[in-house]
């Protein structure tokens, strides 16, 4: 039994994390043993490549103004294991933690005893993210998928609003190597009779559009809208004939926030656009084209993969037209030479770095990538504070490629 938070985390974080995953049934046996908390609250249920967490950050702000009490799961976390479960976005206390902790490492013992079987990290922290929901009786629970949609541990959620934010290529050892193949694991979260929202690219409308005809469910799709402006200090964006404000940075923000608020409005409360607006301003996500110096500037995102890349790149061309030095690490599974290459459009240098994970590319890999000046470090904090120094008054400092090594930065720069 664990009697601390660092024990407890400690546990789940070690716990196997990856397995070949045909069907949910050992996620449901862990639930029914539970008394199947997932039944006790209203969920919406956010899937997507990119922009899930800003998208429960900004439907979960929503609610909380109107006056509801919500529940917010995500993953991964930036700042703190804790993030990952909220109550009206506050994290979970560490007694709480240890105590849904317990109570789930009871279960999951009993499914390792009955049916030699072993639930998972993810399963895990879904198993307490919804018992914890349920004894704290939420109104509302916001929920991001981790991976996919199809067999992803949170796809048991029954009559839930469903929404798919982007869809881009990440995870293509499981998820696929195509575009549709990779819609077909998200668009698995939509059951018979579901509503979706979605503002995926106009290329996959039709896809989306034939697969929740088949499903009889109802698909709401926001469109491209030229009513948005973005720069340094936020973006502003006309939606029914109102004018919203994010303090989150980048025109794909916008489109976030219209997913959030069409949700909202799908619910049917009685929520006035001046409290959405509340919401949407109150809306922090750590990790997201973030400013964290002002002299010099420096920039940070966690974008991973290369439609993150994609989206943040073409961002920082409109928010900024200073030089941009990129310090830049990501993980062995990723399409690192995409990533650079699109980076380049805007870089002026690299400070290729690494951190200590064992999923961490080295930096000397990174190299060769590129035909721009570069340097390599095995400490983040030096290439970071190099690059900082050497920054001149036309230039900004932009640190990028894994949301692990953001958060990584986002203690260094506390500290």
């Amino acid at each position: 039994m664990f009697t601390n938070a660092s024990d407890a985390i400690y546990y789940i974080e070690h716990i196997k994390r990856k397995e070949k995953r045909e069907n949910l049934n050992r996620m449901k046996k862990s639930l029914a043993l539970l008394g199947n908390p997932q039944n006790s609250f209203k969920a919406i249920h956010v899937a997507g490549t990119n922009g899930k967490g800003s998208t429960v950050c900004y439907i979960s702000n929503i609610l909380k103004c109107g006056g509801y009490k919500v529940g917010s799961f995500i993953s991964p976390y930036v700042i703190k294991f804790n993030e990952r479960i909220m109550i009206n976005m506050e994290y979970i206390p560490d007694d709480k933690l240890v105590k849904y902790a317990n109570i789930v490492y009871n279960v999951t013992q009993k499914i390792l005893e009955e049916d030699e079987d072993v639930v998972t990290f993810f399963e895990f922290i879904t198993l307490m993210g919804f018992l914890y929901f349920k004894d704290e009786q939420v109104d509302y629970a916001v929920v991001e998928v981790g991976m996919g949609g199809v067999l992803d541990a949170t796809n048991v959620l029954d009559n839930a609003l469903r929404c798919i934010t982007s869809i881009g290529f990440d995870h293509m050892n499981s998820l696929g190597n195509t575009l549709l193949e990779i819609s077909d694991k998200k668009l698995g979260i939509v059951h018979k009779n579901d509503t979706l929202i979605t503002t995926v690219d106009s290329d996959l409308y039709p896809y989306f559009k034939n697969y929740c005809d088949k499903q009889n469910a109802n698909m709401i799709y926001i469109a491209h809208n030229k009513n948005i402006k973005s720069d340094l200090s936020g973006t502003r964006f006309t939606y029914n004939g109102y004018e919203f404000t994010t303090p989150l940075l980048g025109e794909f923000q916008a489109y976030n926030a219209m997913l959030a608020i069409e949700a909202i409005n799908n619910l049917g409360l009685n929520i006035s656009n001046e409290d959405m607006n509340k919401g949407l301003s109150k809306s922090i996500w750590p990790g997201r084209l973030q400013i964290v110096c002002s002299n010099p500037s420096v920039l940070i995102d966690g974008g991973h993969n290369i439609h993150g890349i994609n989206a943040v790149v073409e961002a920082l061309k409109k928010l900024t037209n200073k030089k941009v030095n990129v310090v830049f690490c990501a993980l062995k599974d990723k399409e690192t030479d995409k990533m650079i290459k699109k980076l380049e459009e805007i870089a002026k240098c690299f400070y290729f770095t690494q951190i200590d994970d064992s999923r961490s590319e080295e930096a000397q890999n990174f190299v060769h990538l590129t035909s721009l000046k570069n340097k390599t470090y095995t400490d983040f904090r030096s290439a970071i504070s190099e690059a900082m120094a050497c920054c001149k008054q036309d230039e900004i400092v932009f640190i990028t490629g894994s949301l692990h090594f953001i958060s990584n930065v986002i203690k260094f720069f506390k500290n």
